[in-house]
């Protein structure tokens, strides 16, 4: 069988030379936000963690300290237990961590550099820095523990529950229409050949698709729970929320309160 000159012949196709740096940025700032809900926590062995209601205590501890304190110096003690809760992660998630802090504190310090100018208090320029302790030590403690965990541990405050509720399913969904628009933009990456000078007209249509999914899945959420018989309480398992390790940081917490009490009565 004779086959026609035109199938014979070998097409060469040349797409145009196209710039996609802004989907890669949205794919790569989603996965890196999903990589925050799935990341594991760092690998310390479960006698030497604290209770996640243990930990909520000394980080609202620590902020009360850190904020209400006049003292550099100990802003320097609490620097270097930071340093030290630092070194139990790895350098990728250290550099996570560290990114929002210094941004928090050159943002805090932009904003008060008039102040900085046509002022000489000293206390001004101790601002920024308790915004990088306490942005860091939020982080850290975030790290340590699952949201759902963490949630769990906020109940114990007696809470209201519908607070706790609306938190908890906003981080879920927050966390599913983010798999959604990360398979969104893996495909429209993957069929995208040649120039397209119509990008926004795609990006539109997976904001659109996120939106209607959205409605869906609160529709769904709504029929579940009137099926169920959902009154508002949102109940949580609660466990022994004490364990051993939780001395250790009960003195820790001792020692910073020691070192602040001692510090501020010097003035």
């Amino acid at each position: 069988m004779q086959l026609p000159d035109w199938l014979k012949t070998e097409e060469q196709y040349t797409p145009d030379k196209d710039r996609d740096h802004f989907i890669s940025r949205s794919f790569l700032r989603i996965a890196g936000l999903l990589a925050r809900y799935d990341g594991q926590p760092p690998d310390i062995p479960s006698w030497l963690l604290p209770s996640p209601v243990a930990s909520l205590l000394f980080l609202l501890l620590l902020i009360l300290l850190c904020v209400t304190s006049s003292q550099a110096y100990f802003l320097h003690s609490v620097a270097a237990l930071l340093l030290v809760l630092l070194a139990l992660h790895d350098g990728r998630l250290i550099r996570q961590l560290l990114f929002p802090a210094l941004a928090a504190a050159f943002f805090s310090f932009l904003i008060l550099l008039p102040a900085i100018y046509f002022t000489a208090n000293p206390l001004t320029l101790l601002l920024p820095c308790k915004t990088l302790l306490t942005v860091l030590a939020s982080g850290i403690f975030a790290r340590l523990y699952p949201w759902n965990v963490i949630t769990s541990a906020i109940s114990w405050f007696h809470v209201p529950q519908s607070l706790i509720f609306i938190l908890d399913t906003a981080l879920r969904y927050i966390y599913l229409l983010g798999n959604l628009s990360r398979d969104a933009l893996t495909a429209l990456k993957l069929r995208s050949v040649g120039h397209n000078p119509q990008k926004s007209r795609a990006m539109a249509g997976i904001l659109g698709n996120l939106f209607l999914k959205s409605q869906d899945m609160a529709l769904e959420m709504h029929q579940a729970m009137a099926c169920r018989g959902f009154t508002g309480a949102y109940p949580h398992s609660h466990r022994l929320p004490l364990r051993p390790s939780d001395m250790g940081l009960l003195a820790v917490g001792l020692a910073l309160l020691f070192i602040y009490l001692r510090l501020e009565m010097l003035v």
